[in-house]
């Protein structure tokens, strides 16, 4: 279902989600924190539905602060919202609380029927900025294109993302599988609606016009970089292991692996960079959200459990890497690394309407041409 087109849900749906949303926005504004606590330690373990592993660091921390038990099921993105869609289809109410990626998927199986609603805890109500409330967003992750070191050690290779479709990179970009990975799909459908800024950064790298063969430059892309022999690939780790590995002669390129991996670099003795040079779009990043369902069990604890993840000690196990940023203002970025401000400059997020309404040709150009 999540590899098909996502469409809108029916208008009634609509209307109870936002009936749901208001409900929930205005009694947080006058709930009474101290019974919400008290509350939440008598109604006995909390489930949640992560695709992080590091929520269940979080957990551990909270629940030693706490005495409030969290059990973590750790899912894949589709697999988190496939899962939840169809057990609240079913009438299963098992899970309290999800951390989602993929808010364009999400938002439509999940928060526009009405199974997830929205739920903002006093420090993000009081810290974060409007567009980090709703949907709620515990942090944004960034993802780059990476080079290996040891083969460039003066300079970044990379100018455009054209360069990836010419000759000199065939067979030598990996990529996590865009068919299973809905961030990529969401983040080209943004290559898709900025197919001008596309088709004109080639003609800056090139010399000469785009012609095309597909209905925009986003899509012509999508083609050329597959016919040029990309290496479809299901982990960002693999990627960033391949990519940095020394001693190679013909290292390989990264396109949109999570900037975090670049923690451990040291560590592995990878030699990695991200490219700062290649244009228009240094890469992409994507929010993680929290969201509450419609019929938790345990709703008090999964208030708690979000209001600490709203704190900078409750973000600590995301804190610790480049590449993943806290809506919070008193986060410091990780050493080396550069605020998400910086990033929201130079990288490319997507419009959340036009994603739902157009992943679906991006998934379909994808397939056509990685099939072959």
């Amino acid at each position: 279902m999540l590899n098909k087109k996502i469409t809108r849900t029916c208008a009634a749906a609509v209307t109870a989600m936002g009936i749901a949303l208001g409900a929930s926005g205005a009694a947080a504004q006058d709930e009474d924190w101290a019974q919400i606590e008290a509350a939440a330690k008598e109604e006995g373990a909390l489930l949640v539905y992560s695709t992080t592993s590091r929520t269940a660091k979080a957990a551990e921390n909270f629940s030693a602060m706490t005495g409030i038990n969290v059990e973590v099921v750790r899912l894949g993105e589709q697999d988190l919202i496939q899962r939840t869609y169809q057990e609240s289809v079913a009438g299963v109410h098992d899970v309290d609380m999800v951390v989602a990626e993929d808010w364009v998927a999400a938002r439509e199986l999940l928060a526009n029927p009405g199974y997830m609603i929205n739920y903002v805890p006093p420090t993000a109500r009081e810290l974060f900025a409007e567009e980090d409330k709703d949907p709620l967003v515990l942090g944004y992750i960034g993802r780059v294109f990476g080079y290996n070191t040891e083969k460039h050690p003066d300079a970044d290779p990379l100018s455009s993302v054209w360069d990836l479709t010419t000759e000199e990179f065939r067979g030598r970009v990996m990529i996590r599988d865009v068919a299973i990975t809905g961030e990529h799909q969401n983040a080209l459908t943004e290559w898709v609606r900025r197919s001008d800024e596309l088709a004109a950064d080639y003609e800056r790298r090139f010399g000469k016009p785009l012609e095309m063969t597909e209905d925009n430059a986003g899509l012509e892309f999508i083609k050329r970089f597959l016919e040029n022999d990309a290496i479809i690939m299901t982990s960002d780790t693999k990627i960033s292991e391949a990519v940095g590995a020394p001693g190679q002669d013909n290292p390989p390129y990264g396109m949109f692996y999570v900037y975090s991996k670049h923690r451990d670099a040291p560590l592995q003795g990878l030699k990695i960079s991200d490219s700062r040079a290649i244009q228009p779009t240094l890469g992409y990043y994507y929010p993680i959200v929290l969201q509450l369902s419609a019929n938790a069990k345990h709703p008090n604890a999964a208030k708690v459990f979000m209001e600490y993840l709203s704190t900078m000690e409750g973000f600590a196990p995301w804190a610790d890497s480049p590449g993943v940023y806290s809506p919070n203002p008193n986060q410091v970025p990780f050493e080396g690394d550069m605020p998400l401000s910086w990033w929201k400059e130079k990288m490319w997020h997507y419009d959340r309407d036009f994603a739902a309404e157009n992943r679906g040709i991006v998934l379909d150009t994808w397939l056509k041409y990685a099939q072959r």
